[in-house]
């Protein structure tokens, strides 16, 4: 334990604090595993992170506008911050869907700084390929054998699959970025700060997750091993605690903990503050977010009450869970998203209306919220 911190950290000041913390993230994920809105909670938790996490680095994005952007239903041009934050936002989600360690990788590290193939190319293939070639044969083995046209089915899937092994064979050109100095620092090695940042990383098995997971982010800030991306820190951070077994049941909203705790991280702070200051912030996290599950199922049931009595082919039920997962629902996205017609989607907003909130206070361009 000493390698990885100080010779003068005093773990008396540490022990309290993160035990604290360490209950109550425990706690929290225990509870989202038997929740009925778990899956809300968590699409909702992607949104209000990206948003955080612009917000750390001094910028404003609404939270409505990311929703509606991620939808592809913008109300206006997306903007520099709004675009970085779906960036974020694409990041979360793909931690999230992998194996709770890949993003520790070095291939997962790769890929999520935009240095790799991309995830799954190698491993997807390609459309009309092998599992083209594999139902045809089925429906041919089904037919009679009489069919004429077997001969030429096998021809076809034969050529198929051979230009399939050659696609997954043939490897993407490196990506190229501007090296002439206007964006990017010459002197700033990142594969050198990114192998010293792996090293500190390393250092930390020994380490509880919790822990370990305060002295990886504070490494990030410190070393700051990409240029562009410093957001992907408490990314990363979120998912060693993943791959510790501490959070199993969701991607902890680092970014959304710093912003709701009353630490502001200084130059001048010693290395016990800033482990403190994590693990004050992460309990911040915890009871901010077991409130706000709550909240989600308390509006479930209020929601679920309109849909009693209904036809079994209703779409109510479908916008409920709309509702739930997302932060703001308009009429274009409730259309978009049900497959219905925008004149249906205002009706059936209009029947939840009670249990919603109007955002806009306009008669046209409206949004709610779940109250």
């Amino acid at each position: 334990m000493g390698s990885a911190f100080p010779a003068s950290v005093s773990f008396e000041r540490l022990q309290a604090p993160f035990e604290s913390a360490s209950d109550a993230l425990a706690r929290f994920d225990e509870r989202l595993r038997s929740s009925p809105v778990a899956e809300a909670f968590v699409l909702r938790a992607h949104f209000h992170d990206a948003c955080a996490a612009l917000w750390r680095a001094g910028e404003f994005v609404q939270l409505e506008d990311l929703v509606l952007h991620d939808a592809g239903t913008d109300v206006r041009t997306p903007t520099h911050e709004l675009v970085r934050a779906h960036a974020v936002l694409l990041t979360r989600r793909r931690i999230a869907d992998c194996e709770p360690g890949w993003a520790l990788t070095t291939d997962g590290l790769a890929n999520l700084r935009g240095a790799g193939r991309p995830h799954g190319a190698a491993h997807e293939p390609a459309t009309g390929s092998g599992a083209m070639g594999e139902a045809a044969d089925r429906e041919l083995d089904d037919e009679d054998d009489e069919t004429i046209l077997t001969g030429e089915f096998a021809e076809i899937d034969e050529l198929l699959a051979r230009t399939s092994r050659v696609i997954e064979r043939s490897e993407p050109p490196p990506l190229k970025r501007d090296d002439s100095g206007l964006v990017y620092d010459e002197d700033w090695d990142e594969e050198a700060r990114l192998a010293e940042w792996r090293e500190c990383l390393g250092r930390t098995q020994n380490l509880p997750p919790l822990m370990a997971a305060s002295v990886a982010l504070d490494a990030w800030e410190e070393i700051e091993p990409l240029q562009r991306s410093a957001w992907l820190g408490p990314l990363l951070a979120a998912a060693l605690l993943r791959s510790r077994g501490k959070t199993r049941h969701c991607l902890t909203a680092l970014h959304s903990g710093f912003r709701q705790a009353k630490y502001r991280r200084a130059g001048r702070d010693d290395f016990e503050s800033r482990l403190v200051a994590f693990a004050c912030a992460i309990e911040t996290m915890a009871k901010a977010d077991s409130k706000e599950l709550d909240r989600l199922t308390l509006a479930r049931e209020l929601l679920l009450r309109k849909c009693k009595g209904r036809r079994a082919n209703s779409r109510m039920p479908q916008l409920v869970d709309l509702c739930l997962a997302s932060p703001v629902v308009t009429v274009p996205f409730a259309a978009k998203e049900l497959r219905v017609s925008q004149q249906a989607a205002t009706t059936m907003i209009g029947e939840l209306s009670s249990n919603l909130r109007e955002l806009t206070g306009r008669g046209r361009y409206r949004a709610w919220a779940v109250v």
